[in-house]
């Protein structure tokens, strides 16, 4: 029971360290100390998340609640304001732009006599993105998707279903626009 509460108070010593020191220091790209408060936000969120891989970079801003269910692999990037809720698994090598949304909780809407707000959430559904993704700004992640390695999703794009490995996706809903890995002839 000791031990329990001791994990408990460490991490809430942790979270408020985040949220209230590191969390609102400049971008790592600020002309001065940007390396320092990169160093400070990789740090505090390290203590945090399930798995903080090596020369992660968080932005200013970052948010992702308590942290214990989001997987961040080696060399990837959490945009400026980005916002990550539930169960996320981030493969190696991913970026994202600021202000991108992954949530793996939706609210109940299956019963009319009721309104929705009263219908409490549907189970949540983890989202799975894989390595050497680039996710672009505003973009928001529904729950369960699954991105495949080496994926491009475009700016503002809304991403409901699952994205296949190389594929380049845009638009609200996203769609497959192309594939990285297709060459010249073969759009032609």
């Amino acid at each position: 029971m000791i031990n329990l509460s001791l994990k408990a108070l460490r991490n809430n010593i942790w979270f408020a360290a985040y949220t209230l020191l590191a969390k609102p220091l400049p971008c790592s790209y600020s002309r001065w100390g940007g390396s320092f408060f990169k160093a400070c936000r990789r740090f505090t969120a390290g203590k945090l998340l399930a798995h903080c891989g090596q020369r992660v970079n968080i932005e200013h801003g970052a948010t992702f609640g308590r942290g214990n269910t989001i997987w961040l692999g080696d060399d990837s990037d959490l945009g400026i304001d980005c916002d990550l809720r539930g169960e996320v698994h981030i493969g190696n090598c991913t970026i994202m732009g600021p202000e991108v949304v992954i949530w793996t909780v939706n609210h109940r809407f299956d019963r009319i006599d009721i309104p929705v707000m009263q219908q409490g959430n549907m189970p949540m559904e983890p989202v799975w993105i894989g390595d050497d993704v680039w996710i672009g700004t505003r973009a928001i992640i529904l729950p369960g998707v699954r991105i495949g390695n080496h994926a491009i999703i475009g700016a503002g794009a809304v991403v409901a279903k699952d994205i296949p490995d190389w594929a380049i996706v845009a638009g609200n809903p996203a769609r497959v626009i192309r594939f990285r890995n297709e060459t010249e002839a073969d759009l032609e």
